[in-house]
């Protein structure tokens, strides 16, 4: 009997574990990656994200940062690989973490410029309880489980097979 897995397209339809993130491009851009949401993060997208001030106090908020981020991600412009983006220890996890000054949003590439985020959280409370780790296992035990199509995730921590159009500082 044949059993047939899911493609991220399917997953992120109406009730799917997957959720699309609608980066709100002008009308005359493109969007050239795409970010969906699944697990902790769209609760934490929907609930924390808009009432969250910055721990850095810098000029504009978490979730300005964040808009800024998405529009930056999904338009296709340049990335700075480990100021806004970057693959976590143990490398072989093939866990990447997306960054702003105040966020930290983890999760993986299961194909070139598609990034799934399974859980965010501010960059002080990451760094105050040491939470890398915890959060790197749970985008792995959320990835796991989900019925995508193999292979779920691409494999290494070179910024090439991830993202396109990016740079190192």
């Amino acid at each position: 009997m044949l059993t047939f897995m899911a493609t991220i397209l399917d997953l992120s339809r109406e009730g799917g574990p997957l959720r699309w993130i609608d980066p709100q491009l002008e009308p005359h851009e493109q969007e050239w990656r795409r970010i969906y949401g699944a697990g902790r993060f769209v609760e934490w997208f929907e609930q924390q994200l808009p009432s969250l001030t910055s721990d850095w106090k810098v000029e504009d908020s978490p979730l300005e940062q964040f808009d800024q981020l998405l529009e930056t991600y999904c338009s296709g412009a340049t990335l700075t690989f480990q100021h806004r983006f970057k693959c976590l220890y143990p490398r072989d996890k093939c866990v990447w973490e997306l960054k702003t000054a105040d966020l930290r949003i983890f999760g993986w590439f299961p194909k070139m410029d598609h990034f799934i985020a399974v859980v965010a959280d501010t960059a002080q409370r990451v760094k105050l309880h040491s939470l890398v780790h915890g959060y790197v296992g749970e985008v792995e035990r959320f990835r796991e489980k989900l019925d995508l199509d193999p292979p779920k995730y691409l494999v290494g921590e070179d910024p090439n097979v991830v993202v396109t159009n990016f740079d190192h500082p």
